[in-house]
């Protein structure tokens, strides 16, 4: 897909259902060039960023009243959505391409490292506003914690933080894609030996396309791809089956190989650290054979975690877990659903009451802030 198509999309995913949007060109320190949605409000601004595989689409594709960009925007609030590098909307840099196997060397310690702040000063500067709210999921919110750890100057430019299932500690994981994770040499040989990094890309000729055109002209039925999701993230049958092609439209929305590799080391490892290279090039680096945990104790943003029972990618246990190494949350919000999963965050026709509450609580969390 080349880039103007691209942007069409991005701007038709707000559009189409009556909101203004801006898009915002952001460049990162290490050159990635990326693209923010905005929907401009009055009100204070908040970024939200989406998680591993996703793009901003992914926060208005149940449209209004149920999406979280527009409960957020109808309240007032000035949205803004991010989309990191390497996803279908932030795919250029100022030297590299995608066809560069350079371009496609970064995990999401570089997301935590370089788009997050890139994003941050970008909003603070062109909203005049000295702090911002910030919603995550799943890897969003395992990118904030990247930057609020290893850059802790900017903890003090957020007025209140608010993690959904944040992909941090991910040790209890059951989800049968996690077995993947004893083959990830094979994985990696295997993009080394066809030059291809990418993962799950949108595009003429790539295989989730196929899945969209096929479910598009009525040859994957609905339930068939539902029945996959499920396989991996439980059963739980919460999607309005009207918006299921809106979803494959853009969702997934590719990534790096190293992305997932990453996470997969951590799961092995039980830790929340940083990427693992091996034990050569790790003492080069770190000066030890294993790599570095994040240090969490820095993290001092007054944060809300919220997370499922049902979750099987970023389990309760591992969450509380989160909860007890960082300073300063100030609410734990655990859904006591026992099939509310990973992607009911952001796909589950009642969602919206979960992000109503969030919402709320941005004015909430800054009264607590104040007092502190």
């Amino acid at each position: 897909m080349d880039h103007g198509a691209a942007l069409h999309l991005l701007r038709h995913s707000v559009t189409r259902h009556g909101y203004p949007v801006q898009l915002h060109k952001v460049t990162t320190q290490d050159g990635y060039i990326l693209t923010l949605a905005r929907i401009p409000g009055k009100g204070e601004p908040v970024l939200i960023v989406h998680g591993l595989l996703s793009s901003s689409v992914d926060w208005t594709v149940q449209g209004p009243e149920k999406s979280f960009a527009f409960i957020a925007a109808d309240a007032g609030y000035d949205v803004w959505m991010g989309n990191v590098r390497g996803n279908t909307f932030s795919k250029e840099h100022i030297k590299l391409t995608r066809k560069d196997h350079e371009f496609w060397r970064f995990s999401f310690h570089e997301i935590g490292m370089y788009d997050l702040p890139a994003m941050v000063d970008y909003i603070r500067i062109n909203s005049s506003s000295d702090t911002i709210h910030y919603v995550g999921h799943s890897q969003g919110g395992a990118v904030f914690l990247v930057m609020a750890s290893m850059r802790p100057q900017y903890n003090r430019k957020f007025a209140s933080v608010h993690l959904m299932s944040p992909a941090a500690y991910i040790h209890h994981a059951s989800s049968p894609v996690f077995h993947l994770t004893s083959r990830m040499d094979e994985l990696e040989m295997f993009a080394k030996m066809t030059q291809t990094y990418e993962i799950a890309g949108r595009g003429t000729g790539s295989s989730v396309e196929l899945v969209y055109v096929g479910h598009k002209m009525g040859l994957v039925p609905t339930d068939l791809v539902l029945t996959n999701v499920w396989y991996f993230t439980g059963a739980h049958d919460s999607i309005n089956r009207s918006i299921v092609g809106d979803i494959l439209a853009n969702t997934p929305a590719g990534c790096s190989l190293y992305q997932l590799l990453h996470f997969g080391r951590n799961y092995l490892a039980k830790s929340f650290q940083l990427y693992d290279y091996g034990p050569v090039e790790n003492f080069k680096r770190y000066r030890a054979s294993v790599p570095p945990e994040y240090p969490l104790g820095n993290v001092t943003a007054p944060i809300v975690l919220y997370y499922s029972v049902g979750d099987n990618f970023v389990p309760a246990e591992d969450v509380e877990e989160l909860a007890e190494s960082l300073p300063n949350v100030v609410h734990k919000h655990r859904i006591e659903l026992r099939k509310f999963n990973h992607i009911d965050f952001l796909f589950d026709a009642n969602a919206h009451r979960l992000y109503r509450t969030v919402v709320a609580s941005l004015r909430d969390q800054r009264v607590i802030e104040n007092r502190q």
